[in-house]
C-alpha cells in the first residue's frame, strides 16, 4: 500500500510524495521491533519543524506548501511563515497534536535534550504515531540514547544533520545525513527531498550526527588552511580576489574558496550566519569521537587551537566570517575590499 504522496520536483515545494509500502518491512531500529502501522500511511503526513534559527528557518521554508507546523521559544521568529498556509504553533503539545513526523533543528544535543525530555518536553506529548527527526548538529552518543528512550514507547528517531549552509537549503541543494534503520530511511526519503535533492543515507541512528561532526571538523581544517595561504599570496602580491578565483579553478579548491570567501568575505558582507561556537561544538565532537577511538588528529587539533585563538579575538558567538580579520591582523594581508 503506498504512502500517497507524489514528488513533482524534488527541488521545489510544494510536493506530495510516494513511496512503496512493500519497501518498508517489519523490522526493528536496532532497539526493539516497531510496528510502522502509522493512521497517516495513506496520505500525505502531516509535517512540524522546532528550531527557527538561521539554518531551521530555511529548511522549514522548503516545507511550506506542504502541511506544516513550526514552533520556537522566540515567537516572532514565525512571522517569517505569515501568509503560507503554515501554522505557528504556541506550545510544543500544539505542534505535537498537528503533526506526524516532527523535525528538531535546534543548536546542541542538550537542547534537543530539554526539547524533547525536559519539563512538559516534546515527549510527554508524543504517540507511536510520530517519527522524529533531528536536524541540530549533534552528538552521536546523544542521539542513540535518545533514539533508544523513544523506542521505549514506540517512537521512531532518525538523525538527519545538514551541510551546506542557510543558502543550500535556500536553493535545495544542502547535504542531509540521515542516521536510521533501512525502512525508516524509506519513508523519509521523500518527505527530506522535499527540503534537498542531496540526501544520503548515512548509516544507523547516530551516524548522521558523527558524519557531520567529522565533516565540520574537515570544514574548520580546510578554511584555516586556505585563509593562511591566501593571506600568503596576497603578501605576495596576488590581488585577493584573483588568488580566490584561481584557487578555485585548481587542486587546492574547497568550500573556503567556493562560498566562504567570494560571498562572506571577499563580497564585504563578512557574516555567513554560522557561529563561532557552533563550529567549535561540532570540531569538538569529531576529536572527542576520535580520542573514544584512540586515534590521533594533529591537523584537527592544530585548526581548533587556531579558532581558539580567533574566539578569544572576537568572542564565541562571534561570526565565523570574523576568522579573516584574525589573519589580517596577523599577517598584515588585507583580504576584505
Amino acid at each position: 500500500m503506498p504512502l500517497s504522496v507524489y514528488i513533482k520536483d524534488q527541488c521545489a515545494a510544494p510536493a506530495i510524495i510516494w513511496i512503496e509500502w512493500d519497501k518498508v518491512t517489519k523490522r526493528d531500529m536496532g532497539m526493539k521491533q516497531l510496528s510502522y502501522d502509522w493512521p497517516w500511511i495513506k496520505s500525505s503526513p502531516r509535517l512540524g519543524f522546532i528550531g527557527l534559527g538561521n539554518m531551521g528557518t530555511a529548511l522549514a521554508l522548503r516545507l511550506a506548501g506542504q502541511p506544516l507546523s513550526v514552533f520556537d521559544t522566540d515567537s516572532s521568529k514565525g512571522d517569517v511563515f505569515a501568509g503560507m498556509g503554515v501554522n505557528v504553533a504556541g506550545s510544543l503539545a500544539e505542534l505535537a497534536i498537528n503533526s506526524d513526523i516532527i523535525f528538531t533543528c535546534l543548536p546542541t544535543s542538550a537542547v534537543t535534550e530539554t526539547v524533547l525530555f525536559g519539563q512538559d518536553g516534546l515527549s510527554y506529548h508524543l504517540s507511536s504515531n510520530h517519527i522524529i527527526v533531528d536536524m541540530t548538529s549533534g552528538d552521536p552518543t546523544h542521539s542513540r540514547d535518545q533514539a533508544r528512550r523513544l523506542a521505549d514507547a514506540d517512537i521512531c528517531f532518525a538523525d538527519a544533520p545538514v551541510s551546506g549552509g542557510p543558502r543550500g537549503a535556500r536553493d535545495g541543494v544542502i547535504a542531509v545525513m540521515v542516521g536510521s534503520s533501512d525502512p525508516l530511511y524509506n519513508i523519509l526519503h521523500p518527505v527530506l527531498s522535499v527540503i534537498s535533492r542531496n540526501i544520503f543515507h548515512a548509516g544507523d541512528v547516530g551516524a548522521g550526527h558523527a558524519l557531520k561532526a567529522g565533516n565540520n571538523l574537515l570544514n574548520l581544517i580546510c578554511r584555516m588552511a586556505t585563509f593562511e595561504v591566501v593571506s600568503m599570496l596576497v603578501n605576495a602580491g596576488v590581488a585577493p580576489d584573483k588568488a580566490v578565483d584561481i584557487l578555485q579553478k585548481s587542486s587546492g579548491r574547497n568550500y573556503a574558496t567556493e562560498i566562504t570567501l567570494p560571498d562572506n568575505i571577499l563580497s564585504g558582507k563578512m557574516h555567513q550566519g554560522f557561529s563561532m561556537a557552533l563550529m567549535q561544538k561540532d570540531a569538538g565532537l569529531a576529536l572527542a569521537m576520535a580520542a573514544t577511538l584512540q586515534q590521533e588528529m594533529p591537523l584537527g587539533e592544530t585548526a581548533l587551537n587556531a579558532l581558539q585563538k580567533v574566539i578569544d579575538a572576537h568572542g564565541v558567538d562571534a561570526d565565523m566570517s570574523l576568522v579573516a580579520l584574525s589573519y589580517e591582523d596577523a599577517t598584515g594581508a588585507r583580504i576584505r575590499p
